[in-house]
């Protein structure tokens, strides 16, 4: 499957890209007992912008991690 990127178009406000537990508000909000954690490997990054050149995209990682993620998730409610 093939998705197009997201676009949010709000008035003068335009927003490429929302993140993994972001949000957008236009008014009070209020956020209980979240809790995100996660790691991602990227050899070339992200690229954001409308017009981000790409040249020579070309990339070498090395992860040696052995445990990427280590977390735990306490909570008071």
């Amino acid at each position: 499957m093939i998705f197009s990127p997201m676009v949010v178009n709000l008035f003068a406000l335009k927003i490429n890209t929302i993140d993994n537990s972001s949000f957008i508000s236009m008014g009070p909000n209020q956020q209980f007992d979240i809790f995100v954690s996660y790691k991602r490997n990227q050899g070339i990054g992200e690229q954001n912008g409308d017009f981000s050149p790409i040249v020579t995209p070309i990339s070498w990682l090395v992860d040696t991690d052995a445990a990427d993620s280590n977390s735990v998730k306490n909570s008071v409610i």
